[in-house]
């Protein structure tokens, strides 16, 4: 069966089961989010060795198909966000043990980027349906990875010495290739591409968070620029809200989350009510970070333990708040979750987080009475009104205009004279994260048309990408 661009090994009937209906009310929370449903996934229980089990997942804006690394099926879980159903899996080969663990879409190129936890990297051709994925070989133990379009590049780290951070250009003379190797001081956790400055950044639970300039360096590939400790922090899953520049990072132990100012590394705020985090994802419409608290130790009275003793697995909310000079955020509230929620995911077009559980609801009692599958909670706060007319200044270079007609929202721009003869893009922020527009560029002069899947992020970023190199960025405002 052919779903939207990629050809799934097998293919489920749709059903979603109303788990508090089934087990008795749906738990109480703060935070405001809509209990929607559980997705089942095939082969997956409560308990034994088959027990869900999951990693890293990623949404594709394109076809709004959502991708969960799944090792109880050692494959690729493939969810249509549209209609909250399993679809199929999709094959990763030789995957045994922990694999497959990092999953990524890179949507402008529609290619999926997956780890298997031990040496090989698998990109998929999400436009060529039925096609072997492509395999390179890295480090070992890979695990966990983010895009950074400017290069066209993912960045990997590995878990097992010695570290690196391997870059991998997906596009060019060296499509498929490790193009970048950057030495890391300990065991890698979260990368993450900040559309402000266009560096990399990546949590190190031993370390703190770590700035990389993938422009620097003696090769040109990459080097580390500083690092920012945080005391008391296991750092693990990290997010980045574009318009005050700072990072939530989720520690995975109980000192609490923490955000970090990344102008400076300042610790802005820690959230003891919210510990053990694992991952974690950013919803740029609403401006609000969801944390996979899964092993959390602080219940706040709402929620029920698992029977693995003092723990109280929750969705933790936090709203972004203050300004780019003075940036804060604020907890919103916990969510009652499943038992092993830690891996979150989320449909920013929708607005809906996915947890995929063991159990739902969890249950101090027992470890078997709930229903596994992946848990949907939606969240119904207001997100980003559409502007009609919004643009960013690109300095010298000139202006890039947003504006919408029809139910689209059109992307142009030219920049007529100082352009290098090199692949030419604009990333842009945008209610659904960062998107990419290709440019035209010869003779000095680059023209960029497109159209969003979202909109511009009011207070976003926009960089103008140009041979690797950030030539300019503004920031966008509603325009007159």
């Amino acid at each position: 069966m052919k779903t939207n661009g990629m050809r799934f090994a097998t293919v489920a009937t749709v059903l979603v089961l109303s788990a508090g209906a089934m087990f008795g009310q749906v738990p109480a929370s703060n935070a405001g989010l809509s209990y929607m449903g559980v997705i089942p996934i095939p082969n997956w229980t409560a308990t034994g060795a088959t027990q869900e089990a999951t990693d890293l997942s990623s949404f594709n804006p394109v076809t709004q198909v959502l991708y969960y690394a799944d090792r109880v099926n050692h494959a690729v879980d493939a969810i249509d966000t549209r209609t909250n159903s399993f679809l199929g899996l999709v094959p990763v080969p030789s995957c045994v043990g922990s694999c497959p663990s990092g999953v990524l879409v890179v949507p402008d190129l529609q290619k999926l980027v997956v780890t298997d936890r031990a040496t090989t990297v698998y990109i998929y051709d999400l436009n060529l349906p039925g096609s072997q994925p492509v395999a390179v070989t890295v480090p070992s133990a890979i695990d966990e990875l983010d895009y950074d379009p400017i290069h066209q590049r993912v960045y990997i780290g590995n878990t097992s010495a010695p570290y690196f951070l391997t870059g991998i250009d997906l596009t060019g003379a060296n499509a498929n290739t490790v193009t970048a190797s950057i030495p890391l001081p300990g065991s890698a956790e979260q990368p993450r591409f900040n559309p402000v400055d266009g560096l990399m950044y990546l949590t190190i639970p031993s370390v703190g968070v770590l700035v990389f300039d993938p422009t620097a360096g003696t090769a040109g590939t990459g080097d580390l620029m500083t690092t920012y400790a945080i005391s008391g922090c296991s750092g693990n899953g990290n997010w980045i809200d574009p318009v005050t520049n700072t990072m939530l990072v989720g520690c995975n132990n109980v000192g609490g989350q923490a955000l970090i100012n990344l102008a400076d590394g300042s610790v802005v705020k820690r959230f003891p009510q919210v510990t053990t985090d694992d991952v974690m994802v950013f919803n740029s419409a609403n401006r609000r970070w969801y944390s996979g608290s899964g092993s959390n130790a602080n219940d706040g009275g709402n929620c029920p333990s698992t029977n693995a003793g003092n723990v109280f697995p929750i969705v933790g909310v936090f709203q972004a708040a203050g300004t780019l000079t003075a940036p804060t955020a604020t907890l919103v509230g916990t969510q009652c979750s499943g038992r092993n929620g830690s891996n979150l995911a989320l449909d920013p077009i929708h607005g809906n987080i996915y947890i995929p559980v063991r159990q739902w609801p969890a249950d101090p009692a027992a470890n078997d009475s709930g229903v596994p599958g992946i848990l949907i909670f939606n969240d119904p706060a207001p997100t980003q009104a559409t502007p009609a007319h919004s643009q960013a200044v690109l300095g010298s270079f000139g202006t890039v205009d947003f504006t919408v007609q029809g139910r689209a929202m059109n992307v142009t721009a030219s920049f007529p004279r100082g352009i290098p003869d090199a692949n030419t893009v604009l990333v842009i922020t945008t209610t659904i994260g960062n998107e990419v527009v290709a440019c035209g560029q010869a003779n000095g002069r680059a023209d960029c048309a497109g159209t969003l899947i979202g909109d511009p992020l009011i207070g976003g970023m926009t960089l103008l990408g140009n041979g690797g190199t950030v030539l300019a960025k503004g920031r966008i405002v509603l325009a007159k």
